[in-house]
Order: structure tokens, then sequence, then C-alpha cells
């Protein structure tokens, strides 16, 4: 008896099956988005008002499309009539997506 081990499956891999399975196995990863209190939220604006004026460098911990990214960048312009914040590498941020900020 021949096996041909792992070159046998080599064929299934080549399928279209398998972009399938990688965003379903994808799409298990993603979680709920956590829920802040509203001294958090308080907490979470000074750090940015403060960053904002002393223009230093932050990273932000935020929720995006059920996933949990960190960014690293300074606050170059706060928007309080749309709830945005414009970082200097162009990001543009809700600032409900925010979780967490590190000042440096």
């Amino acid at each position: 008896m021949n096996d041909r081990g792992i070159i046998k499956w080599m064929p299934f891999q080549s399928l279209p099956q398998e972009e399938v399975l990688k965003k379903i196995l994808k799409d298990k990863e993603r979680i709920t988005k956590p829920i802040l209190s509203k001294e958090q939220q308080e907490e979470l604006e000074k750090q940015l008002v403060e960053a904002f004026y002393e223009q230093t460098e932050i990273t932000l911990t935020i929720y995006l499309s059920g996933f949990i990214k960190k960014i690293t960048s300074q606050v170059i312009k706060l928007n309080s009539s749309d709830h945005t914040i414009l970082l200097k590498n162009n990001k543009k941020i809700l600032f409900q997506q925010i979780l967490e900020i590190e000042l440096f």
C-alpha cells in the first residue's frame, strides 16, 4: 500500500474552499465590543484632550469590526461635532471605538 502522506491533500488546498474556511475561522475570532462605563469614557476623553494639547504620542487600543487593534500616533484634531479623532498618520477614529489610551 502506497501512502502519499501530505501530498495527497495538496489538490484539496488549491480549491476555493480553503479561502472560505479561512474566512470562517477568522470570523470565529471576532469578539463583541467591551462596554465602558461613563467614568471610563470621561477618563478617556480627558486623556485625549491632554495628549492633544501636549502633542504627545499615544497608543490607542481600539475596537474595529470585531477585533481589538493598537495604533500609536499623535492627535492632530479633536472633532466634537461628529465625535472623531484625527491622528498624525491620517487615520480618523470614532471616539466610540477607543477602549484604552496609553500616554507617553
